[in-house]
């Protein structure tokens, strides 16, 4: 009993996407809804595989310019979910994956700006960036002591 609510709640999603199949099934003929089937599984497996394979590399390089490292987990996250949802067949997961994709395109909102507090971060319209950071022109300024 425990999870017979939410088995409750997939089977309906479950019986909605059958009858939604047979629904396209019925108006596009069911070769072309086999197709459209097999294209969306492929397009879901290679978003899955993009977004694993490059998911390293991108949060590497995010954080060592400085940019926030959960924007790409968010971006990265988004697109496994995309592919996962377009895997599962029927029209409301392939809609749903979809949304998911084109919200990727939408613009922000502006980054918060915290008081400067002396920290060695401000937020920037590209992520968290080292305010205090200098630029790289080969000096390495600190202290030294030349024994002889």
């Amino acid at each position: 009993m425990r999870f017979g609510f939410v088995g409750i709640i997939a089977g309906a999603f479950l019986a909605l996407e059958i009858v939604g199949i047979a629904l396209v099934a019925g108006q596009i003929g069911g070769l072309a809804t086999f197709v459209w089937l097999l294209a969306t599984f492929l397009s879901g497996a290679w978003l899955i595989r993009s977004a694993g394979a490059g998911f390293m590399g991108e949060l590497l390089q995010a954080t060592t310019s400085g940019r926030d490292p959960f924007s790409v987990m968010w971006r990265m996250g988004r697109r496994f979910l995309a592919g996962a949802l377009l895997i599962f067949p029927g029209p409301i997961t392939d809609v749903l994956a979809l949304l998911l994709l084109m919200s990727a395109g939408l613009p922000r909102g502006p980054d918060p700006v915290p008081a400067r507090t002396g920290g060695a971060t401000a937020y920037t319209p590209h992520g968290v960036r080292h305010a205090d950071r200098r630029p790289e022109d080969g000096v390495i300024e600190g202290e030294f002591r030349r024994e002889d």
